[in-house]
């Protein structure tokens, strides 16, 4: 069955990629074979492929899943009227919130799409870039805010881009116990990077 005509409200959906998700976390994607997700899935391995063709569709849906999330809630922000520096304080919480609440989906979501058809890749760049995008708006607009400059479309997106890799690279070190909640991830990243964000030179 095609991810594009995958019923998304298949029974279990959401814990089959979970736990896809946390398997591919650990074994990694090519350690990770479909009998293993059929095995932690509780499914048997005709019935998970009655629903997925293989391990690279659920690779994309769980990409799909997560970037589909992050960017309905960076729409939701810029719909709100709300100021420069609380929409991208927003900005930060939904996507550290979301990536310490699925630190499994995370290391997958970064490692890239290398893996998957020209198809999912487009989608899932799509995805990408419009999440980009909006995540530059309202960097921009909160610089704009601060200093009255209109900054130039590089510069934004150099800031932009040094703002996700703080949050992207959380995985690698967060340790509930040693560094607090995502509410206070959340306002350090916000704090470091507000802090420098608007010294170009």
């Amino acid at each position: 069955m095609s991810e594009l005509a995958l019923d998304k409200h298949l029974s279990g959906l959401d814990e089959i990629l979970d736990k896809s998700a946390r398997l591919m976390a650990q074994l990694g994607y090519h350690g990770t074979s479909m009998r293993d997700l059929a095995q932690v899935t509780g499914r048997s391995l005709s019935g998970l492929y009655h629903y997925f063709n293989s391990k690279e569709e659920l690779l994309f849906l769980i990409n799909q899943r997560g970037f589909t999330s992050l960017l309905e809630m960076s729409r939701h922000l810029m719909l709100q009227d709300i100021s420069p520096d609380r929409r991208l304080s927003g900005l930060i919480t939904n996507h550290v919130t979301y990536f310490i609440d699925h630190l499994n989906e995370m290391r997958i979501m970064t490692s890239g799409s290398q893996e998957m058809n020209d198809q999912r890749s487009q989608i899932l760049w799509q995805l990408k870039e419009e999440y980009a995008r909006l995540g530059q708006q309202i960097v921009g607009t909160y610089m704009r805010a601060e200093t009255g400059i209109d900054y130039p479309a590089n510069i934004i997106s150099r800031k932009s881009f040094l703002l996700y890799g703080m949050m992207n690279w959380i995985f690698g070190w967060y340790s509930p116990q040693s560094h607090g909640d995502a509410t206070e991830v959340a306002a350090d990243i916000f704090r470091t990077f507000t802090h420098g964000c608007t010294t170009v030179n």
